[in-house]
């Protein structure tokens, strides 16, 4: 049953990518291995649960030289289609992700020029579900979701993003609601929740780490002028004026856990 899942996912994934991946491998190692690669690391780290159900791993590391890596950014849109179709089909077929597949490019002084490495890992979010991860419906029915008046986020300065639902995810992919096109910004990379009449802002697992007025921050309760760092995108927070409190921080540093523009 596993292998003929994952062999009917190499043979729909190369049928997907067949014209797009000479454009992205222009180059580089021969773009026929990619899906190979990538359906090879699948079989050998998949494994199935008490009931059966095939898990694969969500999350690709794909080290490149630092000479190519803005050559391979230009391509993220491909990356992207590869994992959201690793998603769909390998779904279809009965294989399960922790979270949605997600290919990180990562520099690494050690890859030749023109090659590229992949590894294959389980996603570390889970481990971190009573702070970062996105909340279930019950969890959220637990910590009163009051929303602010008139709360929003100012995007780089120019567009607003009013906040005007309990829970408001944020990064690359087009499930968020609020999506920023930046390829410094994960997939999935924060989250905003109303709680007693503020938003708390948490990391959800990013690669490239969530910061508020300049620290990294793990979660926190925003105050109106407070200044968030997505990526290279800045959004300063603004609501109605209410009761004050120290904002509340749980830097990175002090976490013993480990912790890639429209709206919807």
């Amino acid at each position: 049953m596993m292998n003929t899942s994952f062999d009917r996912l190499e043979a729909n994934l190369r049928a997907l990518f067949e014209k797009k991946l000479p454009k992205l491998f222009t180059g580089h190692q021969p773009h026929q291995s990619l899906v190979e690669q990538i359906i090879r690391l699948m079989r050998a780290n998949a494994i199935s649960d008490a009931t059966g159900r095939l898990h694969a791993p969500d999350l690709y590391s794909m080290k490149v030289s630092p000479e190519k890596l803005i050559e391979w950014q230009l391509h993220r849109d491909i990356l992207d289609e590869i994992a959201e179709s690793i998603l769909d089909v390998g779904s279809s077929l009965g294989v399960f992700f922790t979270r949605p597949p997600e290919i990180e490019l990562v520099p690494q002084p050690e890859i030749a020029i023109g090659a590229y490495e992949i590894t294959a890992h389980f996603s570390v979010a889970d481990q971190q579900l009573s702070d970062t991860a996105v909340m279930i419906q019950n969890e959220q029915g637990n910590e009163q979701p009051d929303l602010p008046e008139n709360a929003m986020l100012i995007i780089d300065g120019k567009t607003t993003y009013p906040l005007d639902k309990p829970v408001i995810n944020i990064g690359r992919h087009s499930s968020n609601d609020l999506i920023l096109t930046d390829p410094h910004v994960s997939r999935h990379h924060a989250q905003l929740r109303a709680i007693k009449n503020h938003f708390s802002i948490f990391d959800v697992g990013s690669t490239g780490g969530l910061f508020l007025n300049g620290q990294r921050i793990s979660r926190a309760t925003l105050h109106a002028g407070d200044v968030i760092r997505v990526g290279t995108i800045s959004l300063i927070y603004n609501q109605e004026p209410t009761l004050t409190f120290e904002t509340s921080v749980l830097p990175v540093d002090d976490l013993e856990e480990k912790p890639g523009v429209t709206g919807q």
